[in-house]
């Protein structure tokens, strides 16, 4: 089979004509229009090229319209044998304001593989780890003579892991993202103070003082945008879109609160989302099944401007440097965060893509001229080195393209000035009124400049701004009153005035400033409070947030507006967590009021999901009178007015919180009655939890327990039973003794048991790390579902002392290489992080670069693959040798994977695939080999299955139905449907010619 996504495969490249010192698609000439596709509203000029930039990765302008930019000269691994570092900060300036750079100066050199830049004080900020610097030219000449430390400790790895993404923040500091490298950040401008231990989280500082703190969770990604109420967001490789939605302060505030990942994808199009590229499809060299996908997003950038046409206002971008395109998102709100969605007329094409193979987009940014400024790296290898196989890496010239380098200036059609207003000479009170322009840039350019020049005199115009009825600019009220905050003179009407706003964005934000406030927040607490009842959803979640930092929790008043918010939004996961995070040892009496009212306790929805995290968080606070809590909790669960539902996911969220931190309580007699009680309920779940709950707790086994396990360990067995009954026994069976019960589960992975029996003893089996269950499951693996299969290489790469066995098999050609499928980390795994023996074992199968079964054929006929091929010509052979079992459009029969949609795949890659069809087998798309009790021999691929009967699906797309009765065998021998051997019925020319049928975008 041609697989579409293959999970891992040969690595192998064909390596493309290196570009260096062409110039690619879009040279020094200017930007070609067809080397690139856009926008159709909007147009692109070459705004800077080398020699005036070269491998630019961040820009940022000043308040004059200068543009600095950040040149990562030392990428990938530093300049020369000695790896020195070589950024470098280029000033750009087009002075005569044509549209093209006119003047390029080295403002600062030899930093530490710089990767973001923000304007400050008349000077830049710059990253450069394990520092963040400022560097300032004093006397004209455009180059840095201050370069002053102000963070250090970050720590200098992986270059797309390294902190970057400074952005200036409406709460008037810093603001940049960790990378994922952590740190221990310190800063000279404050000697005394305890160093910052960075973790997973991204950070803000004051750049006059050095004062540093935690904000959010990392996404380990590259870059930040913001929108224009302070929303955050930021990506990570696959992941190109998350949302930033609760700041650690709260999540460290709170007690007894379960591990958050409180950056969260937000993208309704998927994780790893398909993207459209229109450059030659290349092979990726570490995961070819992420072409056409994202795998490299990394800079990001916001349209903060008012004015640009249709829905682009508001719109983030997200680059893939891997696919030479620019992704846009727009943002809708749901409840209290945001998903994002392609833009109605951007549903199969990207804002940007470029032809050019060496376009890199790197980053959009807004500048003072309301111009989209588009970064393009211009490398022709952008892989960082670390991620290639060395055999791989040997053929690379990995800085090739590193004397190139792009700046594309993107205006709406019909242009736009070249200037923007030089706020450097704009007065106090024209800042203050530029608070409210329609240009982002501008607003937070301006109100920078009003904290750095101390304007505390223009205190009396900036609430006027503040306190200014709507429909007065409601961003303008916004950054004013920020401004307030930043000079320290922000008052308790100022913030009352904007909690009363018609905006739901300056209601939300009004609550962020009356925790600026401190102690002065009290006159304004029944603002807050009745915000809790908000008409928005975003507006009552970050009431709870602000809730849980000012107030206590135990106030009557505080608990009745928290429990209003949970009662209105429990259907939003992040409102909940914000709850939760407000609660600080009260979370059992919110539960205990919610289980008491009836009207509480409708099943459906998020309800109980709700229910379980609630009691997850009593299970983890334990306070000194935690049993008798616990007791009366247990007690209102087992009610008759209880739902099932809701009983077992309350018991089930005990049963998580109090497994973080059990506690010896299995001598409170009324605790022990309770579970008792509960266990002797019937229903499986409320039995199961109760048991566990038990365990935990430390009480003995009791007679009933142990016989319960028994009966299901033979329940679980009978086929006789109902489906559902078993799969519910088989989740009994974690409670039992672990020899025997792995023994049993062992039993169930046959191919007699239906899929979902063998998943169910599969998600029990994962919880024991005894090799034995490893060599168990492999006994078995020509009995295993294929769509089990993946989780079972999971588990037996990802455990080491699975790793044995795993090679065991291997040696004994129970499993075959190409069967696992392993991705390069999979592989890595065995080959770097087991033992010293294991490793060496590993690396007899395969190594970081290639492994197949067709290794010879394949090597032998790519070479001699024509560079072009005819689609018409492709059709037919296509039609005459695959359509009996792929489709393409309306052509063949889905038998095999659905081949419609393969332009994003390179040449080498669907010819190493056709040629090698088992080189890297799909689960979904493996070889089921059936032989009848009346001996009859089928094959096909699984299409569905039952308690009762499967499906095989056959060429011809010819569909058999086989009650499980008539089964006397079943295998999964391994392999693909396709047959090997295809290159004997076609020339090099005709598999080119089908490779380019299969390319055409459709």
């Amino acid at each position: 089979m041609i697989h579409p996504s293959p999970l891992c495969r040969g690595l192998r490249l064909l390596l493309l004509t290196t570009l260096a010192g062409t110039g690619g698609l879009m040279g020094a000439r200017g930007a070609d229009p067809k080397g690139f596709e856009l926008h159709p509203d909007l147009q692109a000029t070459l705004w800077a090229a080398e020699p005036d930039v070269v491998d630019p990765v961040a820009l940022t302008f000043d308040e004059r319209g200068r543009c600095y930019v950040v040149e990562m000269r030392d990428y990938p691994l530093g300049i020369g044998p000695d790896h020195k570092p070589g950024g470098t900060i280029r000033l750009l300036e087009d002075r005569d304001g044509d549209g093209r750079v006119d003047r390029s100066v080295v403002f600062a050199e030899n930093l530490s593989f710089a990767t973001s830049i923000a304007a400050w004080n008349g000077g830049v900020l710059v990253t450069a780890p394990p520092e963040v610097l400022f560097l300032k030219d004093t006397d004209g000449d455009g180059r840095a003579d201050v370069r002053q430390v102000v963070l250090a400790g970050f720590k200098l790895g992986v270059t797309d892991s390294n902190l970057s993404g400074l952005r200036w923040g409406l709460d008037n500091r810093m603001h940049g993202v960790n990378g994922g490298n952590g740190g221990r950040v310190t800063s000279p401008l404050q000697p005394g103070r305890a160093p910052l231990d960075l973790g997973q989280a991204d950070f803000s500082f004051d750049p006059a003082t050095g004062e540093a703190t935690r904000t959010f969770q990392t996404s380990g990604g590259f870059g930040l945008a913001t929108d224009d109420w302070g929303h955050r967001f930021c990506t990570y490789n696959i992941n190109h879109l998350e949302q930033q939605i609760i700041a650690t302060r709260y999540l460290e505030h709170a007690r007894g609160l379960f591990p958050v990942e409180a950056t969260t994808s937000i993208s309704d199009h998927g994780d790893m989302a398909r993207i459209y590229p229109i450059s030659v499809a290349e092979t990726r060299v570490n995961h070819p099944e992420q072409a056409g996908h994202f795998s490299s997003a990394g800079g990001m950038g916001y349209l903060g401007i008012s004015t640009y046409p249709g829905d682009l206002p508001g719109s983030l971008f997200v680059c893939d440097v891997v696919s030479h395109v620019v992704h846009r998102d727009l943002l809708v709100e749901e409840g209290p965060g945001f998903i994002a969605r392609r833009a109605p007329a951007e549903q199969t094409r990207e804002f940007f893509a470029s032809r050019d193979p060496a376009c890199r987009p790197i980053g959009v940014e807004c500048g003072p001229d309301g111009a989209l400024y588009l970064i393009d790296i211009q490398r022709d290898v952008i892989e960082h080195p670390d991620y290639i196989p060395e055999k791989i890496k040997s053929k690379l010239d990995l800085r090739a393209g590193s004397d190139r380098g792009r700046i594309h200036r993107i205006t709406p059609r019909g242009g736009l000035p070249t200037r923007g207003p030089d706020l450097a000479q704009a007065s106090d009170e024209e800042l203050v009124g530029h608070l409210g322009a329609t240009s982002q840039w501008i607003r937070q350019t301006a109100q920078r400049l009003l904290l750095q020049r101390k304007a505390t005199h223009a205190e009396a115009a900036l609430r006027a701004r503040v306190l200014a009825p709507e429909p007065s600019s409601p961003l303008g009220r916004l950054h004013a009153a920020w401004t307030l905050a930043g000079l320290h003179r922000l008052k308790a009407g100022d913030v009352r005035a904007l909690l009363a706003a018609p905006t739901p964005g300056l209601r939300e934000n009004g609550l962020l400033l009356a925790e600026s406030l401190g102690t002065q927040w009290t006159p304004l607490r029944s603002s807050i409070l009745a915000a809790a009842n908000d008409s928005h959803a975003r507006v009552r979640f970050q009431a709870a947030l602000t809730l849980g930092l000012l107030a206590d929790p135990a106030d009557p008043e505080v608990r009745s507006a928290l429990a209003s918010i949970w009662r209105r939004d429990h259907d939003f996961k992040w409102s909940r967590v914000a709850l939760l995070t407000a609660l600080r040892g009260t979370a059992h009496g919110l539960l205990g009021e919610l289980l008491a009212d009836p009207r509480e306790l409708h099943p459906g929805g998020a309800t109980e999901e709700a229910f379980r995290e609630l009691a997850q968080v009593v299970g983890r606070q334990q306070p000194v009178d935690a049993p008798s809590r616990l007791t009366r909790i247990l007690d209102h669960a087992a009610s008759e007015a209880t739902p099932a539902s809701v009983r077992g996911a309350v018991l089930g969220g005990l049963q998580e919180g109090l497994a973080a931190d059990p506690k010896p309580w299995a001598l409170d007699p009324a605790l022990r009655a309770s579970l008792e009680k509960l266990a002797a309920r019937g229903d499986l779940r409320s039995m199961k939890a109760a048991w566990q709950i038990a365990r935990l707790l430390g009480v003995p086994p009791s007679q009933s327990r142990q016989a319960a396990i028994a009966r299901a360990a033979a329940a679980s067995a009978d086929g006789a039973l109902p489906l559902e009954a078993r799969l519910g026994q088989i989740s009994l069976l974690e409670l039992g003794d672990p020899a025997p019960m792995r023994e049993a589960l062992l039993r169930l992975i046959d191919v007699r048991e239906p899929a979902a029996i063998q998943q169910a003893a599969l998600e029990v089996l994962r919880e024991h790390l005894e090799p034995e269950v490893a060599a168990g499951l492999l006994q078995r693996w020509r009995s295993l579902a294929p769509a089990l299969r993946p989780d079972v290489v999971n588990g037996l790469t990802s455990r080491r002392s699975w790793h044995g066995p795993l090679l065991d098999a291997l040696e004994r050609g129970v499993v075959g290489v190409g069967e696992l499928n392993l991705d390069l980390e999979q592989r890595r795994h065995l080959l770097r992080q087991s033992t010293p023996e294991n490793k060496a074992r590993a690396g007899k199968f395969f190594g970081d670069e290639e492994y197949s079964n067709r290794k010879r054929i394949v090597e032998e006929w790519l070479p001699r693959i024509p560079p072009s091929g005819n689609a018409a010509r492709g059709r037919e052979a296509f039609a005459r040798i695959c359509a009996q079992c792929h489709q393409v459009g309306d052509l063949g029969h889905a038998v095999g994977p659905n081949l419609s949609d393969q332009s994003h795949r390179s040449v080498e890659d669907l010819v190493s695939n056709i040629l090698d069809p088992n080189m890297a087998l799909n689960p979904a798309f493996a070889t089921t080999a059936c032989e009848t009790r009346d001996g009859e021999l089928l094959t096909g691929i699984l299409d569905s299955e039952n308690a009762e009967s499967i499906v095989l699906r056959q060429p011809q797309g010819i569909r058999r139905t086989i009650p499980r009765r008539q089964i006397q065998k079943l295998e999964f021998p391994g392999t693909s449907l396709m047959p090997e051997g295809l290159e004997a019925a076609l020339s090099p020319q005709e598999l080119r010619d089908v490779v380019e049928f299969l390319q055409q975008r459709r």
